[in-house]
């Protein structure tokens, strides 16, 4: 997965990218959607008033996974912060 991000004037806002080639089913694909807009939605508080954009990138070995979704937007948290101390 990939997390791209470009500043905005308004609050934090989420782009969502899962195409074909990374999950071939479209219920992995949606799975990959509502868990990125769930972990968006409790971490937003955090986050500064950027645009992001998530997308899956290769083709995945499973399933799309809740931990290594939110991980992945905790981790973008903690470098926004670092940034601004």
């Amino acid at each position: 997965m990939q997390l791209h991000s470009l500043p905005s004037t308004s609050g934090p806002r989420l782009g969502v990218i899962a195409g074909r080639h990374a999950w071939p089913r479209a219920v992995d694909r949606n799975r990959f959607r509502r868990l990125v807009r769930e972990a968006f939605r409790v971490l937003q508080h955090r986050l500064q008033p950027r645009d992001y954009l998530v997308r899956a990138r290769n083709p995945q070995r499973a399933a799309p996974d809740a931990a290594e979704i939110k991980k992945l937007l905790l981790a973008w948290c903690k470098t926004e912060t670092e940034r601004q101390a």
